[in-house]
């Protein structure tokens, strides 16, 4: 009888620790970089495990990124594939929360009824918006969040995880300095400088040079399962692209009245 009794504690017990929700969530970073929640969220409180899928550079470079530069979860995962495991404690509005730093809403949709998952983003220092001060642990943004269903991992054969992580980050340079801006008579794109945030234009005959073939698409980060033999070059692009990019900003940079 004992051990019935036992059992049956043990059943419950189990029930009581499974979690409400168990699901994998895509997020916006609080700028246009994605970030890919593991979470499972219980009534007390939501385990999330956070990666990041991709990273907007190019409003960094320019200055224009203040307030997602300085975001506490998205400073975590600073590169592509970084993970961070965090839990958040309910709070006493229900929502999950470390306070000051990151948040998760859970509600409903008014038309459908659904449920809707919410990362709220908290600035991890003061900044200036505007001529106003935010402070450090104010939220300005909240990023709906969609399920990912049936999730494969995109890992292409014979490379490791941390040749993949390197090659993702060269990727996500890339598709940020894919900015096609062509005219009639040439193909160009406009890409910008790392250090001063000044763009410039870079014509078909460079872009061959730099890609040494091929086609700049194909190492586009949202295209990494589609081309597994291409993308070991990517770094080797990057490096290019950021060579040339160099050695010709100061006298091809875009002027304000062009």
């Amino acid at each position: 009888m004992k051990k019935i009794f036992c059992i049956l504690g043990l059943i419950v017990l189990c029930a009581c620790e499974r979690p409400e929700y168990d699901l994998q969530l895509a997020c916006e970073d609080g700028a246009k970089g994605q970030l890919l929640v593991d979470a499972q969220i219980y009534e007390s409180h939501a385990d999330l495990t956070v990666k990041r899928l991709s990273k907007e550079l190019r409003a960094t470079a320019m200055g224009q990124n203040e307030y997602a530069d300085n975001i506490w979860l998205g400073n975590q995962v600073s590169q592509i594939d970084d993970v961070i495991s965090i839990s958040l404690p309910v709070n006493a509005n229900g929502d999950y929360e470390i306070p000051n730093k990151v948040a998760l809403d859970i509600g409903r949709d008014n038309l459908t009824g659904g449920v809707t998952f919410t990362l709220w983003h908290m600035l991890d220092k003061n900044i200036i918006l505007g001529g106003t001060e935010i402070p450090a642990g104010e939220s300005l943004h909240g990023s709906i969040c969609q399920v990912v269903i049936s999730p494969v991992d995109v890992v292409p054969d014979g490379i490791s995880a941390e040749q993949l992580k390197e090659i993702k980050n060269c990727m996500n340079y890339i598709s940020n300095q894919l900015l096609w801006d062509s005219t009639i008579d040439e193909s160009r794109i406009r890409v910008y400088d790392e250090k001063t945030g000044r763009e410039m234009y870079i014509t078909e005959k460079q872009i061959d040079e730099i890609f040494n073939g091929i086609a700049p698409v194909d190492l586009m980060l949202e295209n990494l399962s589609n081309d597994s033999e291409n993308i070991v070059h990517a770094c080797n692009v990057a490096q290019r692209l950021r060579e040339y990019i160099q050695a010709h900003i100061d006298t091809e940079y875009i002027r304000d009245d062009e």
